[in-house]
Parts: structure tokens; C-alpha cells; sequence
């Protein structure tokens, strides 16, 4: 279950780059250039699978949305630790 949440994590990435390869021209955002943001994203991938094994999933296609939702997930984690 856990590279199938990583999986769903990666797969936001791969739709957000074929947008970008849809448009003409083709401008790739210096994001992808970047060490830093590769490393990041495998980090957000790595938590995908483990909130998937977390959640105690036993079905692939949950899986993947579990790791798809991930940034959404932790935004909202990190929201409820905020002080009013």
C-alpha cells in the first residue's frame, strides 16, 4: 500500500507537467530545475505512503487517493496546530 500512496503522490506530478507540455510554447517552470524540489517532492511522496499505511488501507485505488490528497492532508494537519 505504501507505493501505491507514493505512486498517487507522484502521479499529481506527472499531471501537472503533461499540462505543461499541452501548452505552445512549452515553458518549463525553473522548479524542475531545481535539486531542492525534487527532494521535497520524494519527501512528500514518502509521506503519501505512510499516511496510506497510516490509514490502514487495503485497497489499491484508496491508496492512490490518499497519496494524491497528501499536501492537502498535511496543510490541514498543520492548520489545526495553528494558534487562534
Amino acid at each position: 500500500m505504501f507505493l501505491w500512496g507514493f505512486a498517487g503522490s507522484a502521479a499529481v506530478e506527472v499531471v501537472t507537467v503533461l499540462q505543461i507540455f499541452q501548452k505552445d510554447p512549452v515553458v518549463v517552470p525553473i522548479r524542475y530545475q531545481r535539486f531542492w524540489f525534487w527532494v521535497t517532492r520524494f519527501c512528500v511522496g514518502i509521506m503519501a505512503g505512510g499516511l496510506a499505511l497510516a490509514y490502514e488501507v487495503d485497497k489499491p485505488l484508496l491508496a492512490l487517493n490518499i497519496g494524491a490528497a497528501t499536501p492537502l492532508i498535511i496543510q490541514t494537519f498543520a492548520k489545526g496546530f495553528e494558534r487562534p
